[in-house]
């Protein structure tokens, strides 16, 4: 029953789209992949080497066997993998730089292939292929994601809204506190789990309030900035037609030490350095290069191209020393 007097809940106003408004709308993108694997009851999964642990969490909760297959220095398959009936094997759009790739991908796994497109917000779904991506990783929202399945298979009757979040790092980062803000950030991705549960009335409101064009062009715009800039010394080929790119994914012959950027309040994020802790990590030395090694840099619509030249100048002043 609503209730009725008492004082103002935060206000946001109820906008007109979320983007992804003909997929599931879910919680967390390990909770989509949670349906998925209750849906589907795979035998057997295959997945990247390079990966987050929270695509691994669904499957050991789901009890489902997996295992790790290894990608080359363009983020490729090494070996394809024949797969059995009830198998499927899952395909991290890597950095949102590999969507060409995916189609290939589809035309040799048809529907076995599930799509991570945990690093391309901007792309829709496939025909006949599950895919699902996220939005904490593109906007100020404390959850959010969006599954692109068959939703004749699902049983979605019982699922609750996700009420355990927290805004306090958004806007303490707004606020300047950007210390305080991290800490925050920190302890509330840890608090993230699997639990299937549809977004939560605030990341709901807050994304139905973005312009996902303006969004989209400025990082366009910022990534191709980058792409000239680095393109010469990046050891990472990217396809001429890739565009809505998560980050710029730069890796360089000699690593820079990041703490040159630090000083100067540059903080590229490090991705995935769960990789470092598994086990035969000996048979996936590339995998361990780019958990240690790779800089993603951002390219999100808070960013103007003064604020790239910045960017690109430090990093190729702390190259140059490296010779």
């Amino acid at each position: 029953m609503k209730a009725i007097g008492g004082f103002f809940e935060l206000e946001i106003a109820n906008g007109k789209s979320l983007y992804h408004d003909e997929a599931i709308k879910l919680s967390t993108a390990r909770a989509c992949l949670k349906l998925v694997l209750q849906t589907k009851k795979y035998s057997k999964v295959y997945l990247p080497f390079y990966c987050c642990d929270a695509l691994i969490v669904p499957l050991k909760l789901e009890g489902i066997t997996f295992e790790f297959y290894s990608i080359n220095e363009q983020f490729e398959i090494v070996n394809r993998i024949d797969l059995k009936r009830n198998e499927a094997i899952i395909y991290c759009n890597f950095f949102g730089t590999k969507s060409n790739y995916v189609n290939d991908l589809i035309e040799f796994y048809k529907d076995q292939l599930i799509i991570d497109n945990s690093h391309a917000f901007f792309i829709k779904g496939y025909k006949k292929n599950i895919s699902f991506t996220t939005a904490r990783k593109y906007f100020g929202v404390p959850d959010g994601a969006f599954l692109y399945i068959n939703q004749d298979e699902l049983y979605l009757k019982n699922i609750q809204r996700n009420i355990n979040v927290s805004i306090n790092h958004n806007v303490h980062s707004l606020l300047g506190l950007q210390e305080l803000a991290f800490s925050e950030f920190s302890d509330y991705e840890k608090s993230l789990n699997s639990r299937i549960e549809k977004i939560s009335i605030i990341s709901e409101r807050l994304l139905s309030n973005v312009d996902f064009k303006e969004v989209r062009k400025i990082r366009n715009r910022n990534f191709n900035f980058f792409r000239k800039e680095f393109s010469e010394i990046n050891t990472i080929l990217i396809h001429d037609k890739e565009k809505d790119c998560f980050c710029y994914p730069l890796l360089l012959m000699n690593p820079i030490d990041i703490t040159s950027l630090h000083k100067e309040k540059i903080y590229i994020p490090s991705y995935w350095k769960d990789v470092l802790n598994r086990e035969n990590k000996e048979l996936y030395k590339f995998e361990c290069t780019i958990s240690s090694d790779l800089l993603p840099l951002p390219i999100d619509h808070r960013y103007n191209l003064k604020d790239l030249k910045r960017v690109s100048q430090l990093i190729k002043k702390e190259y140059k020393k490296n010779g």
